[in-house]
């Protein structure tokens, strides 16, 4: 069983639109739940009893016995239903976080609107710290506050939801990230003095997928200190913030801000800029 679940994971975790906040707004009315975006790995955690599995949608499974690290703050869930589904985030040095559920026993609560999965949430993790904490935007300008809020502390920006909206609805949820950033894959490495003195490449390729054609968004031979480039291959996925996209679909001003583990090639689309 456990090797189905990665494949449940990716066939049914809801996503976030490819959309301006503008856009976003004009078919989801205000107000909006936001919550803070993490900067983690997306994980449906799966009750039976008292046997308790985390998968990951790239195939990740963590136990209590095998990553324990992963279930330190998880509780025994004394109020919990027999069985259930929760979606969330593993966020490393944090732990655990759970924003969604999605069954309950028999129950499949997809069908339900947000706010009332919320209140079944609530339920389930009364005092365990692992519900994500949202509050409820009135305004445009309260979404922006609080994005800017979130960025002052550190974080990476906000999710906004449809407070009515079903689980996976489409256009229900939009990102409001830090700066504008787009997942890429290395396609090739370039050619550097640089890399002839040193070995290794400090200028690389990055594509995208545009259906199934592949598309060049340039060069990039910039990235933060954290980043190692010894780590930067072809085939990895990489965060890249950039300044504008070109008329001929290349990126200005790129830079590599980290190199993403938790994402295949597959899903850097173009759509992400279109």
């Amino acid at each position: 069983m456990s090797e189905e679940l990665p494949n449940y994971v990716q066939e049914n975790y809801a996503k976030a639109s490819k959309m301006s906040l503008e856009e976003w707004l004009s078919i989801n009315p205000l107000p909006a739940l936001c919550e803070p975006k993490l900067d983690g790995i997306r994980v449906f955690l799966f009750k039976s009893g008292d046997k308790l599995v985390i998968s990951s949608k790239h195939g990740a499974i963590y136990t209590p016995n095998s990553s324990p690290k992963v279930f330190a703050a998880v509780p025994e869930f004394t109020r919990a239903p027999h069985r259930m589904i929760l979606d969330g985030e593993y966020v490393k040095d944090e732990g655990l976080h759970f924003f969604d559920v999605i069954q309950v026993d028999d129950r499949d609560l997809r069908s339900l609107p947000l706010t009332e999965r919320k209140k079944i949430l609530k339920e389930i993790l009364a005092d365990t710290g692992l519900e994500l904490r949202y509050k409820l935007a009135k305004t445009k300008e309260q979404v922006l506050t609080m994005k800017d809020q979130e960025i002052k502390k550190g974080g990476e920006g906000l999710m906004l939801k449809d407070p009515g909206s079903t689980y996976g609805q489409h256009n229900s949820w939009l990102k409001l990230k830090r700066f504008d950033t787009i997942d890429c894959f290395i396609i090739d490495y370039a050619d550097t003095p640089e890399m002839e003195r040193t070995g290794v490449p400090h200028s690389w390729h990055l594509g995208v997928y545009d259906g199934t054609r592949e598309v060049n968004l340039g060069k990039v031979g910039a990235y933060i200190e954290k980043v190692d480039p010894r780590k930067v291959k072809i085939g990895s996925v990489v965060e890249v913030r950039y300044n504008e996209v070109t008329d001929d679909l290349k990126l200005r001003e790129p830079f590599i801000i980290r190199v993403r583990h938790d994402k295949t090639p597959n899903e850097c689309l173009l759509s992400q800029v279109k």
